[in-house]
């Protein structure tokens, strides 16, 4: 079944929608751009894994076609060498692998379609524009920072002698 399984996402006016679909039965989890907190990218090793594993079988096939005097074996051992090198070529075309995640206040849901760091970048630059409409304003580095310091400050006294906060470094152009 896991063969048959797929997953997609879909765009909605205030949500995004999360399609889960092993040929039996679908499930489908809904995401509002007001409780999205962070869209993650984490890059993968496989695309890196998968061409040296591509790149050494059609190296080998070539050697051996041209070293080999039989030409039906040659022919043969070309043809799975340009086999090989066409799945090797979309790979590269595809660009470099990656795990994204959506998190919210709940949960952090891994999202399968997005496994492309371009296709993700894409996506991600298409929405975050609406998740900061719905919250009303994107947060700036610098507002980031501000918030984080305000809450250790809340959250830990200080001491007396020290108006640094302690474990954040004292910002460079204030």
């Amino acid at each position: 079944m896991a063969v048959a399984s797929s997953t997609s996402l879909w765009l909605g006016k205030d949500h995004l929608l999360f399609v889960e679909s092993n040929g039996y039965t679908e499930s489908y989890k809904r995401f509002y751009f007001r409780d999205i907190q962070a869209l993650l990218v984490e890059r993968t090793q496989t695309f890196k894994i998968v061409n040296i594993v591509l790149t050494i079988p059609v190296g080998i096939c070539l050697a051996l076609g041209l070293a080999t005097q039989s030409t039906g074996l040659r022919i043969f051992l070309f043809c799975v060498s340009g086999f090989l090198a066409l799945i090797l070529a979309i790979n590269l075309w595809r660009g470099q692998t990656c795990r994204s995640f959506l998190r919210t206040a709940v949960q952090v849901e891994q999202l399968p379609p997005l496994s492309r760091v371009r296709r993700a970048q894409k996506v991600f630059n298409r929405i975050r524009p609406l998740i900061a409409d719905a919250q009303g304003g994107e947060l700036t580095a610098d507002m980031i920072t501000n918030l984080i310091r305000e809450q250790v400050r809340t959250s830990a006294p200080q001491s007396q002698g020290d108006p640094q906060t302690p474990g954040i470094p004292p910002r460079l152009d204030s």
